[in-house]
């Protein structure tokens, strides 16, 4: 078969490929779908759009080196994003951070949560409640390993077991870990709920 380039447009990035017109259409049609979930969580990992490019880019040029190993008929949004996970993990080492950012999660201590306390019904119903500013800033106070479970959660509607395979951890960690990242969100932005009016009976 014949050989190819192929350029791939997402914000701000163009990534090439050579391979056959075979693997360019499988690839195509079974992962790209998935760019903008891939760049949303590069964004959300990375919190500066120039490097979350950078990270999108480099996650879906191993993913199509590694095409031949995706088990065709599973969950193609979770491979990709497992990817990206572990591509983010050794950018990490390679600054020597990796240590620190994982020590402090495991450290995280759940904070108790009181029945009542807020008009919330759940985590998306809090994050909608706020500007896109208010909840980048609460959430960049979340260590790195509940802020991932808490977006592949929440926003990106992954279930618990998808994340636990893409975070390489046992299902009770993935709850556990979303469960704190709600708890402190919603902590963190426990001052812009009091004057908006949503907390009840601390007026």
């Amino acid at each position: 078969m014949g050989r190819f380039w192929r350029a791939v447009d997402f914000p701000g990035v163009c990534w090439y490929f050579i391979r056959t017109v075979a693997d360019k259409n499988e690839f195509e049609t079974i992962a790209i779908p998935y760019l903008d979930s891939v760049f949303r969580e590069a964004v959300a990992l990375c919190q500066d759009r120039k490097k979350a490019e950078d990270l999108a880019q480099a996650t879906f040029l191993k993913a199509f080196e590694r095409f031949e190993s995706f088990e065709k008929g599973s969950n193609c949004k979770a491979w990709l994003l497992t990817i990206l996970r572990n591509k983010w993990v050794d950018q990490l080492r390679h600054k020597n951070v990796v240590g620190e950012v994982l020590a402090i999660e495991e450290e995280m201590i759940a904070e108790p949560q009181r029945n009542g306390e807020t008009g919330w019904s759940d985590c998306q119903d809090l994050l909608e409640s706020f500007s896109d500013e208010q909840v980048i800033h609460a959430l960049k106070e979340l260590p790195y390993e509940q802020r991932l479970s808490l977006f592949l959660i929440d926003v990106e509607q992954l279930s618990q077991k998808d994340v636990a395979e893409i975070m390489d951890v046992a299902v009770g960690t993935v709850k556990s870990r979303t469960s704190r990242a709600r708890a402190i969100l919603k902590k963190t932005l426990l001052s812009y709920a009091k004057d908006m009016g949503f907390i009840r009976g601390e007026r």
